[in-house]
């Protein structure tokens, strides 16, 4: 089956909209087009399901925090763990997922060891059945639903609080945090050199998700071609920075795997292989995300890129 649908990720306002009801209305609405995507992940149709599905939950879980002036503390301390916990279920189904349809890669990597690879990464495509038919029996479960009817009563009752003082517009808001955002990103990136410790470079991820939401989701107040290019200059670093941190990932999957009792010593000698393999390429993502760095530093430092933001 082909991978599902994407939800949008823009907020439908206007200059005059209630951000207070906009934000858990859609919320909601993001809510439902996670839950749409079970099925899928039940059933083992597509990968894409369980990744739009923790995307959703992701972005769902960034907006409450990045926007909280709009949401009752009470209702955000509800919000927070629960999107949480309901993401975390999956994060090994969905770093299976990668490796194994990420097969082929890692096998041309070590040609000659074709054979003792292609024997591992069925081990991992086992794995992967065995965390989908357990993600499947957590979705089915009563305690996923009680989870999900307390976000879904949490967003309804979100829409009753007018948290916003009037005299604040819109755009004005909009432009605050949008503003502060990029700040944080700015700060977080120039802190970044060749010895940057792996952490670090994952922190500034972090701070350039929370800006592409927030820029993603004010899209409808700016129509000028300048927000355009400042997502599109963010998505190209957040690429190399997605490319770094899956590296990293790699890394820490195989050398875990490495001390499973079940591989023999040529075995463990050819996981050793992969992951100076993948350590190469590791380094060389660093790099390339420092070239871009470096761009981005330019860009985002220019006095017309943030001039609408003013």
């Amino acid at each position: 089956m082909s991978a599902p649908p994407k939800s949008s990720s823009r907020l439908p306002l206007h200059l005059d909209s209630e951000l207070c009801f906009v934000l858990p209305d859609s919320l909601a609405r993001e809510f439902e087009y996670a839950r749409s995507l079970e099925q899928g992940i039940m059933d083992n149709l597509h990968p894409e399901f369980t990744h739009q599905y923790r995307v959703t939950l992701r972005r769902m879980r960034s907006l409450c925090v990045l926007l909280s002036e709009v949401i009752p503390c009470f209702e955000l301390a509800i919000l927070k763990p629960h999107l949480k916990t309901l993401m975390k279920q999956t994060n090994l189904l969905r770093d299976l997922d990668v490796f194994t349809l990420d097969t082929n890669q890692y096998l041309a990597m070590l040609p000659e060891q074709h054979s003792s690879l292609t024997r591992i990464f069925a081990d991992i495509d086992a794995m992967k059945n065995a965390e989908q038919v357990r993600v499947a029996s957590w979705l089915a479960s009563l305690s996923y639903q009680a989870h999900c009817a307390v976000v879904r009563n949490s967003l309804e009752r979100t829409k009753q609080y007018d948290l916003l003082k009037n005299d604040i517009e819109l755009v004005t808001f909009a432009n605050q945090k949008i503003a502060d955002q990029f700040r944080k990103v700015n700060n977080s990136q120039r802190k970044i050199s060749p010895a940057s410790k792996d952490d670090v470079i994952h922190t500034l991820r972090i701070k350039c998700k929370a800006l592409r939401y927030l820029l993603e989701c004010f899209s409808a107040l700016y129509p000028a071609q300048q927000h355009k290019e400042n997502v599109q200059q963010l998505k190209q670093l957040q690429d190399k920075l997605g490319d770094f941190n899956d590296t990293s990932t790699q890394i820490a999957f195989f050398t875990q795997l490495r001390k499973d009792k079940r591989y023999n010593k040529p075995d463990r000698q050819v996981l050793k292989s992969l992951i100076k393999e993948i350590k190469q390429a590791h380094e060389q993502s660093r790099q390339s995300t420092l070239l871009r760095l470096k761009s981005f530093d330019s860009f985002i430092n220019d006095a017309s890129t943030l001039e609408i933001y003013r």
